[in-house]
């Protein structure tokens, strides 16, 4: 039976005429796209009545296999869009900002003001048009964030970045590393340990304090561009995300975290015309985190600074998928929960901005969940500026901690 191209969009048409909310008509204006690309690519073949062969059958079933698979195995290809990217994520950032360091305010040439140097050398530079921390040494540029005591991780803690992935299609030894470890009676010895090699993957190990290695899953990443690192720990239970993708998940990590440290190893020889650069920028590190459902059922709500955005903007960072994800659970498993969002931001800027803000915030978050299928009918929003600050907005973590969305039942 030919089924002519025309028919196929009348159907979609239909449908289309038939939808009653904005959300769904949205919806189905990408799937008739996509239906009017794939049949405008496709026609001849219809009309010619050629089939597709067994072994491209069995080819295609295999790929439908393999797209089931959990966030923990998925092979991520770094060019997606980043939403498609993070579809699966699951990570949860804590929901108290201990330390925070946008780079914005640092002066370019100095070594980094809110960090502590422990080997080797680093500086701010303006790189790609931004300000971020590079390593000056060949090797051990190891730094750690400025606190009074050790012990400030917590059994509780996430800890995000970004690191820069320098062109790896050289010499396997010539890459970007990078080297974390959580102990202070062990900084520099590698706790976890990361790099880039020439087949365009990103990959490591983590070694616990008993000497045993774990080796991570590797992923692709892509060339000369930013990579983003996400890790959770709680109560021994250890998980490491790049790029969306889980790529551990240590049951029991026998080690005790207590301080951060990050050497960044690039390569500079002139002799042989190498100049590998590592980099990082848009250090969190904050307490708590994966607790929302017990929040919600405690509190009534939930609050969370880990939905990100972009400065002085509306636009929803791909980092942010993880919460996302976690809200569209659990609103798929109690469908008689309804919540109202509520957007507050820092002081930054003028008052009415700030209220502005706080409102095209809120009606993202809401969009967005609308896109991954809540109805709109559950969701109401509402902007709140900076009137209803948790602090006195003095450093840069009392002003993350204030920029935030709450969750509140209804």
């Amino acid at each position: 039976m030919k089924i002519s191209f025309k028919s196929i969009i009348g159907l979609l048409a239909f449908g289309l005429f038939f939808s009653n909310q904005n959300a769904e008509a949205q919806i189905w204006e990408k799937l008739k796209k996509n239906a009017e690309d794939r049949v405008e690519k496709g026609i001849d073949d219809i009309l010619d009545g050629e089939k597709k062969t067994e072994k491209e059958e069995q080819t295609n079933n295999d790929k439908k296999k393999s797209e089931k698979n959990s966030d923990s195995k998925e092979e991520i290809d770094p060019e997606k869009e980043p939403l498609e990217v993070y579809r699966n994520y699951k990570f949860i950032p804590g929901e108290k900002v201990i330390f925070y360091d946008d780079l914005k305010h640092e002066e370019v040439g100095e070594f980094p003001s809110r960090w502590d140097l422990l080997k080797g050398g680093a500086e701010i530079v303006t790189f790609n048009g931004e300000k971020v921390i590079m390593g000056v040494l060949k090797y051990n540029n190891l730094i750690t964030p400025l606190f009074k005591n050790s012990g400030y991780l917590s059994d509780e803690f996430t800890i995000e970045y970004d690191i820069y992935v320098d062109d790896n299609n050289r010499e396997e030894q010539y890459h970007s590393t990078y080297h974390i470890d959580f102990s202070e009676s062990t900084v520099g010895g590698r706790s976890i340990y990361m790099n880039a090699s020439k087949y365009g993957k990103f990959t490591g190990y983590v070694r616990d304090s008993k000497g045993k290695t774990f080796g991570f899953e590797s992923v692709k990443v892509g060339e000369n561009s930013w990579s983003h690192i996400a890790m959770s720990y709680y109560k021994g239970k250890f998980k490491l995300y790049i790029n969306g993708t889980r790529v551990l998940n240590l049951p029991n990590f026998s080690i005790t975290p207590n301080v951060f440290a990050i050497d960044i190893v690039g390569r500079k020889d002139d002799r042989y015309g190498i100049n590998i650069r590592a980099a990082i920028k848009n250090i969190r590190i904050a307490h708590g985190g994966g607790q929302m459902y017990k929040r919600i059922m405690a509190d009534g709500k939930y609050v969370t600074n880990g939905i990100l955005f972009d400065s002085g903007k509306a636009t929803i960072k791909p980092q942010s998928m993880g919460i996302f994800n976690k809200i569209v659970s659990i609103m798929n498993e109690n469908p008689d929960w309804n919540f109202q969002i509520i957007g507050h931001t820092d002081n930054d800027g003028s008052s009415e901005k700030n209220l502005l803000l706080s409102q095209e915030r809120s009606k993202s978050v809401k969009e967005t969940l609308i896109t991954l299928g809540i109805k709109a009918k559950r969701l109401t929003t509402l902007g709140k500026g900076e009137t209803e600050p948790l602090n006195t907005n003095s450093t840069p973590e009392e002003k993350s901690n204030n920029r935030r969305v709450e969750f509140i039942k209804i």
